[in-house]
């Protein structure tokens, strides 16, 4: 029988989930709402900024998820930017320069808690 120990449940930890799941409702739900229109387009725009920042108080290990998480945040900054300007060239550019951002961001967030020990 294998005994697994849970670990207990920190603030951040809880509040990044609960900030991811509101961020993702809000994305998709304004997506389908007046899909196209600018109140769609800036309701997706704050959903993806909140899962994000959810994103980054979770703090998760797995690569997967953190990727996954990132690009879903990616696709909303991308449809707002699609909607403001209607060329895809620019959403593209958008989509490919935030996902770049976050990962350069939470990349570097991981290498000061890395070295937080040696200070």
């Amino acid at each position: 029988m294998i005994i697994i120990a849970r670990k207990p449940l920190k603030f951040t930890t809880a509040f990044g989930v609960i900030v991811m799941v509101l961020g993702a409702l809000l994305e998709l739900g304004a997506f389908f709402y007046n899909n196209g229109s600018m109140v769609s387009a800036e309701a997706v725009f704050t959903g993806a900024i909140v899962v994000t920042v959810g994103h980054a108080f979770y703090g998760t290990d797995n690569l997967l998820l953190s990727l996954f998480l990132t690009f879903f945040s990616s696709i909303g900054i991308g449809y707002y930017i699609f909607v403001q300007t209607h060329s895809w060239l620019w959403t593209i550019i958008a989509a490919i320069a935030f996902f770049a951002f976050i990962i350069t961001l939470f990349g570097f967030r991981s290498s000061i808690r890395k070295k937080h020990g040696m200070w």
